[in-house]
């Protein structure tokens, strides 16, 4: 009888022990995501996007308990740090800027996905989050299967490189970009193409006029490069590290061309990343692991 009531007395020590420890354990992610939520602001984007855009996205945000969201999102992934998740969440406003202004962007990554489907679960500031932001839904659609997508996933590498800066972050999310394809054909119409044309074929019907605005300069920034050759950009982006000068210089430039190889395409090894990368990313241009097409019009 002894032992029993001692082994009640220990389990019921481990079991308010272990409370206590996902008690603290809830807190201490409160407590960093208020500390980092500055960080959530920061896209690092070109000068290509409007400013307006990406305010507005911020504002659209609000309608969200972020804090809420992002509990949920770490109680998932506890072995998460809050640095890790803020990757995540700069990612996920990418996302939601490229698909502001592209008719079609898939989403390649399952756990920025998810953050999204966190967003989905609550249809009505959903709804409003859409209206706020653009003025019309973003649709999220889902598929059993994972498929491989070669040309969207190129669509998105041609698009995320000339609005946003692709560093380390960027290259642990998405993988190297260009890896199916350097995105020839999405260059050539946007240097021959007339702006009615290109706006008809790519650029979100229904959406604000900010967006607009960004697919306007998007566009300008390839008529810009007709005048300019290969060591221009070479040079311009050396002095800047920016990802949109590298690839005008990396699409003319020979397969042996390593200059451009911790960014674009194939390492030294022929890998198309490294393992740190290919656990969390989708092997050869695949969708979320939840939906195999998750896509905007």
């Amino acid at each position: 009888m002894i032992y029993i009531i001692g082994a009640l007395f220990i389990g019921l020590f481990i079991f308010l022990f272990t409370r206590e420890s996902e008690k603290a354990k809830l807190e201490r992610f409160k407590r960093e995501y208020q500390i980092s939520k500055g960080d959530m602001q920061n896209i690092d984007f070109f000068d290509v996007v409007s400013e307006r855009l990406a305010y507005s996205l911020d504002n659209a945000l609000q309608t969200f308990d972020t804090a809420q969201l992002n509990l949920e999102f770490r109680i998932q992934y506890p072995r998460m740090s809050q640095k890790q998740v803020n990757e995540y969440w700069r990612e996920l406003k990418r996302y939601f800027i490229l698909v502001a202004i592209f008719k079609k962007v898939e989403m390649f990554h399952s756990k920025v996905d998810e953050l999204w489907h966190l967003m989905l679960k609550d249809e009505k500031n959903y709804e409003r989050f859409c209206q706020e932001y653009i003025g019309s839904k973003i649709q999220h659609i889902s598929h059993s299967q994972p498929t491989f997508k070669p040309t969207e996933r190129t669509f998105l590498d041609f698009c995320y490189v000339q609005l946003f800066t692709v560093d380390k972050v960027s290259l642990r999310i998405w993988g190297k970009f260009f890896k199916e394809d350097k995105g020839k054909q999405f260059l050539d119409d946007f240097e021959t193409l007339s702006i009615s044309s290109l706006k008809e074929k790519y650029m979100r019907t229904q959406t604000s006029l900010e967006a607009e605005e960004t697919f306007i300069k998007f566009h300008k920034r390839f008529i810009e490069i007709n005048e300019a050759n290969v060591k221009r950009w070479k040079d311009k982006y050396n002095e800047t590290n920016d990802a949109g000068p590298a690839y005008f210089a990396y699409i003319d430039a020979g397969e042996s061309d390593k200059e451009f190889n911790e960014v674009f395409g194939q390492d030294s090894h022929g890998n198309t990343s490294d393992s740190s990368t290919h656990s969390d990313n989708h092997d050869s241009g695949s969708s979320c692991s939840s939906c195999s097409s998750c896509s905007s019009s």
